[in-house]
């Protein structure tokens, strides 16, 4: 053996010595007592350096609770965060980067009883082992990475001033293969953004039904051509962040909350430009036995059963691992059998081959001269304008009628179902009675969405200046009800009965209106909140602040992300967002489609400053059948709505 050969063993060695004895697993800073308030105000200001928030998952333990009936954590906070200018590069040179884009900045505080000193404990996952899960090599990537985590972990240390700190290591080397990655390949199509929206509904389907929770999206391509900074070497590419909650509960909840600097696992997917495959990875479980400390036998059995699960999911798919693909077998030329002689019935097959595609360019051929060929007439449009004011088939409705009233009920509807008319029909009859039409967006496919504003709405000065009616298809009409979220919006200033000629407006331009099952206590509507310590009412949510908010929103990128805008009576501007038709898919999560009439989302300007309303807070209004478990297949849908809304204000 040569000395050089030499050499290179014993550094490996040595390398293989250091990991072994001992790696650190995170640095965690502490803050005495329980710091929620001090780590707000943190993320809040995350992006002065540069950092963004691709998704919340706060106070995990009131979940925990009222789930499974366990507090062991007085704190549990994920802040999914990115560098999103710092990382583009770092993606363009090695996809696998995805694998901590976002990673978790965790936060927890054990019961004060525990033997913990009281402290809130904050951090993440060391940069190093970050880079070693993904095999990062290149030297320059790795210090623009470390570089990047190391101005966030200043940044911390100088905003919370923490009174403690701990290092956690690990003496074991990590798995093998701590990253899997897998690749499904698919026909070529023309339309890879219709592919993609239908493969991340079959994706997320099929994982709920495997009792996942997509606790966060982020779609990295889109971010990017959004603000058209260059990301071309993919077709698409977009991360999910995958949670267990069962499993989060019985690890976090159970003594070892340290571990959940791994989570939510970031599940990274991305189709190569012009090639017909997606790829996937994610860093392993196998990383988290490795090295968090969890010795329990029982943790670590349910904890490799869930891993396996996932990737046993993603095989239901149709992805397989990358590099067990079969190949195929040589062959050696003696081996080789004799040709056959092509039989008549191969003969047929091939020529009926030939016929399928064929017909299948002659199907493209045709479908472009009916887009010349059948244009509408002047007449035909004229026709078409009779037919759309046209009766549609009545519906038989089986809850009660809306009565008009000055006496609140015990219960009230949070929308009223009418008879279907038209889009066309339904806006001339609300314009004759009295409402101006400040918008018509379809929400999902089928699923339009008219607003409309009037004089009483708009002296409430607050975003109940604006309703909503659904117009679902051929089979029913749902407007939202004014003394519903007025009771929830006005407080003291509401009494039951003061929009009584909205309602009497929206009875004549509708028919008789009818209650449906999305029903809330009056009494709880005045301080409602979906749990004790989530978002009220009041809970605003700062969007964007500046002087020039309103040119925002009505120049050139306003035609892009606005629905709607109304001018209210105090000199605030009201404003409907769209979304994008992924975002409003959560409906389709939790089987709410028929209540697509929560949407556009809205904000306020006023005094310089835009907000919204928490969408925790909106959303379990808007839904008020929605239970612990449909809260959680949205978790991601919160942070999703906040960045698409905050584009209107960039």
């Amino acid at each position: 053996m040569n000395h050089k050969k030499m050499i290179q063993i014993m550094v490996s060695l040595l390398i293989g010595i250091t990991l072994s004895q001992g790696q650190i697993l995170t640095e965690l800073h502490g803050t005495k007592g329980q710091a929620d308030s001090q780590l707000q105000a943190l993320v809040k200001k995350f992006g002065d350096i540069g950092f963004s928030i691709a998704a919340k998952n706060e106070h995990l333990e009131m979940h925990y609770y009222k789930q499974f009936h366990e507090k062991n954590l007085d704190l549990l906070d994920f802040f999914r965060i990115y560098n999103k200018e710092g990382v583009r590069e770092l993606l363009l040179h090695n996809p696998d980067f995805g694998a901590f884009v976002p990673f978790n900045f965790l936060a927890y505080k054990k019961p004060a009883s525990a033997d913990d000193e009281n402290m809130t404990w904050y951090g993440h996952l060391d940069s190093d082992v970050m880079l070693q899960i993904i095999g990062e090599k290149d030297e320059a990537s790795r210090e623009k990475f470390k570089a990047m985590i190391d101005k966030l972990d200043k940044f911390v240390v100088k905003e919370m001033k923490p009174s403690a700190e701990k290092k956690l290591e690990f003496d074991k080397p990590l798995p093998k293969h701590p990253l899997l990655k897998m690749v499904k390949k698919f026909e070529a199509t023309d339309d890879i953004e219709g592919y993609v929206e239908e493969f991340i509904m079959e994706h997320d389907s099929l994982f709920t039904q495997h009792q996942f929770v997509i606790a966060g999206f982020l779609d990295l391509k889109f971010e990017y051509d959004d603000v058209d900074l260059d990301f071309d070497k993919y077709d698409a590419y977009w991360v999910s962040s995958l949670c267990h909650f069962e499993f989060s509960n019985a690890v976090f909840n159970h003594w070892q909350p340290q571990a959940g600097v791994y989570a939510p696992c970031s599940i990274y997917f991305y189709i190569p430009k012009g090639k017909n495959e997606i790829h996937v990875g994610y860093a392993t479980v196998e990383n988290w036995i490795t090295s968090t400390g969890i010795k329990d036998k029982d943790q670590l059995a349910y904890m490799k059963k869930v891993a396996d699960e996932v990737q046993k999911t993603f095989e239901e798919l149709g992805f397989e691992v990358e590099g067990e693909a079969e190949e195929p077998a040589k062959v050696d030329e003696a081996d080789k059998p004799a040709a056959k002689v092509p039989s008549p019935q191969s003969d047929l097959a091939a020529e009926v081959s030939q016929l399928k595609v064929m017909i299948e360019a002659l199907t493209k051929e045709v479908k472009s001269l009916q887009k010349i060929l059948l244009r509408p007439t002047a007449g035909t449009k004229n026709k078409e304008k009779k037919e759309s004011a046209a009766a549609l088939p009545q519906k038989t409705f089986k809850t009660a009628k809306m009565e008009l009233s000055d006496q609140a009920p015990e219960k009230l509807s949070a929308y009223y179902a009418a008879n279907p008319q038209t889009i066309e029909a339904l806006k001339g009859r609300l314009k004759e009675n009295g409402f101006e039409i400040l918008g018509t967006n379809e929400i999902l496919k089928g699923k339009t969405v008219v607003t409309v504003t009037n004089d009483t709405l708009k002296k409430s000065n607050t975003f109940l200046a604006a309703l909503n009616l659904l117009v679902d298809g051929t089979d029913e009409i749902r407007v939202q009800n004014p003394s519903y979220f007025a009771a929830a919006y006005l407080g003291d200033a509401f009494h039951y009965g003061q929009y009584k000629d909205v309602l009497k407006a929206l009875q004549a331009a509708l028919g008789d209106m009818y209650l449906t099952a999305d029903m809330m206590d009056y009494a709880k509507l005045k301080t409602y909140s979906f749990m004790p310590d989530m978002a009220h009412f009041a809970d605003f949510v700062e969007v964007s602040e500046g002087d020039d908010l309103a040119d925002k929103v009505s120049g050139d990128n306003g035609k892009n992300y606005i629905a709607y805008t109304v001018k209210l009576p105090d000199g605030a501007l009201l404003v409907g967002h769209k979304m994008r038709t992924h975002s409003n898919k959560f409906l389709t999560k939790i089987g709410e489609t028929k209540n697509a009439q929560l949407l556009p989302y809205q904000s306020i300007i006023k005094d310089g400053k835009a907000y919204m309303m928490d969408p925790t807070y909106y959303l379990a209004l808007s839904l008020p059948l929605l239970t612990m478990e449909d809260f959680m297949k949205i978790a991601s849908t919160p942070d999703d709505i906040g960045l698409n809304v905050g584009r209107a204000y960039r």
